[in-house]
């Protein structure tokens, strides 16, 4: 083998021992779901070659940067204070496998999560790989509310509103007759999340609304009953020329 091709080969020798000492770290699994109350196994890997003495090896919180649970090479292990007694590792973290379980899973858990590796003798390459925890969580206290007047010729939004859900429920809107007969939504009226908008309301406007607030583990529900007035400038108009043409006839007399 000549000097140049001596050369070219340990040069690509040199490439791969660079490409291979840089580490790399994986989170497998980006979304994972599990009801409130159960448990979730968050998978995270990494590839290095290089010793690992005084390795560092997290999880956080991303958003906050919040501790979720460090193993110290020294075989130390600390916990953030929300997860203590809930989170251990599945794997050893000094062979490669950084997986957590977290039990007794609760909304504020819902969020995504940060695995690191911090080996002093391995700097380059990629450190962090991040994963989201959705927290399953069905409907409950769920509302319904007016906002407006409910007159003649008003306009009035209907809400609806629940306390919890995971994932963010969807709300649907159903009517009913004062006679408890279902019909159609007006075609005027005007949806967003929740809300429901009833424009130019009139006496046919009156009757019960119902809304179903769902999401992939549950739904919920609540109703309302809504009653139009005629609007008081004109009760009030009507109940003055009784009063006058009473008057008027009195003073004839």
């Amino acid at each position: 083998m000549g000097p140049h091709r001596r050369g070219l080969g340990s040069c690509l020798l040199l490439t791969v021992l660079v490409t291979v000492s840089a580490i790399t770290v994986d989170t497998p699994v980006k979304n994972v779901e599990a009801a409130r109350g159960k448990s979730a196994t968050l998978q995270c890997t990494y590839q290095t070659t290089a010793d690992k003495a005084g390795g560092i090896f997290s999880w956080k919180k991303f958003d906050t940067q919040e501790e979720v649970i460090t193993y110290y090479y020294t075989g130390e292990i600390t916990y953030g204070e929300p997860y203590t007694g809930r989170v251990s590792f599945t794997g050893d973290p000094n062979v490669n496998n950084m997986g957590i379980k977290i039990d007794g899973l609760t909304i504020p858990d819902i969020g995504t999560y940060q695995c690191e590796v911090i080996i002093p003798k391995d700097r380059k390459g990629t450190p962090t790989s991040k994963m989201d925890l959705i927290v399953l969580v069905a409907p409950t206290m769920t509302t319904c509310s007016i906002s407006g007047t409910a007159e003649y010729g008003q306009q009035i939004t209907l809400k609806c509103n629940s306390g919890e859900g995971s994932p963010v429920p969807n709300y649907e809107w159903t009517s009913y007759s004062p006679q408890n007969q279902p019909r159609q939504i007006p075609p005027t009226a005007l949806r967003d999340g929740g809300d429901l908008t009833l424009k130019n309301i009139s006496a046919d406007s009156s009757g019960v609304f119902a809304c179903v607030s769902k999401n992939k583990i549950g739904q919920d529900s609540c109703n309302i009953t809504v009653s139009v007035m005629p609007r008081r400038e004109k009760m009030k108009l009507k109940n003055s020329n009784k009063t006058n043409r009473k008057f008027r006839v009195a003073s004839i007399k």
